[in-house]
């Protein structure tokens, strides 16, 4: 099922995903620039939506076959928050949850616990949704990506590259520097960089064989 951006679902995906990676994100204060608006997230839900969207696929009989993950992984991190709420491990959420909208309700580092009981498998998988349910395998996959999805679209050119960040990679341009590499003090892309080549090696001459 694919999610066009005007529909229902995509707002509660945003939301959704905006609750995991304020989790998961360093802070950053919401910015201008030029005509483009920056979240405090720096859009990293937005790269975490279309990854799980276009380049995650599971097996189907005998093919791999790309299926949009978004909206279920949306689900099954609100059915996790749901079962962890119910069991009492959790604190009381800041507005009231339901199986849908439970996660981005809670508090930030309960947030964190849900992750980590995926990904220990410390809920009722068989609960989980479809394509989730009782695929241990897959809930651990996706569960590691969207840490490894997030840190790696704040820490990436993502953010910079503006109005032009959801076209095909060859359609994107860099618009402005990525916030996040002056954050760490990275110089930006260059020609080359000094690297370790290896340890100098003399060889001796045996002059009676020259």
């Amino acid at each position: 099922m694919i999610i066009k951006l005007s529909t229902p679902f995509h707002e509660y995906v945003c939301e959704t995903f905006q609750a995991l990676t304020d989790a998961l994100v360093p802070q950053t204060p919401p910015m201008q620039h030029g005509s483009y608006f920056i979240d405090s997230d720096m859009n990293v839900h937005e790269y975490v939506i279309h990854a799980l969207n276009h380049e995650i696929t599971i097996q189907q009989q005998f093919f791999l076959t790309p299926i949009p993950l978004a909206y279920p992984t949306a689900l099954m991190l609100d059915s996790a928050a749901a079962q962890l709420i119910a069991a009492g491990q959790l604190q009381t959420p800041s507005k009231k949850s339901n199986a849908r909208g439970a996660f981005s309700s809670l508090l930030r580092e309960d947030r964190i616990r849900v992750l980590a009981a995926l990904e220990d498998l410390s809920v009722d998988v068989n609960s989980l949704p479809s394509p989730y349910t009782n695929n241990a395998g897959m809930v651990k996959y996706v569960t590691d990506a969207l840490n490894r999805l997030s840190l790696f679209g704040y820490y990436s050119e993502w953010s910079a590259y503006g109005t032009t960040r959801l076209l095909p990679p060859d359609k994107r341009r860099l618009q402005f520097f990525p916030l996040s590499w002056q954050q760490v003090g990275y110089p930006g892309v260059s020609l080359g960089y000094r690297d370790f080549r290896g340890f100098l090696m003399k060889m001796p001459r045996n002059e009676e064989n020259a």
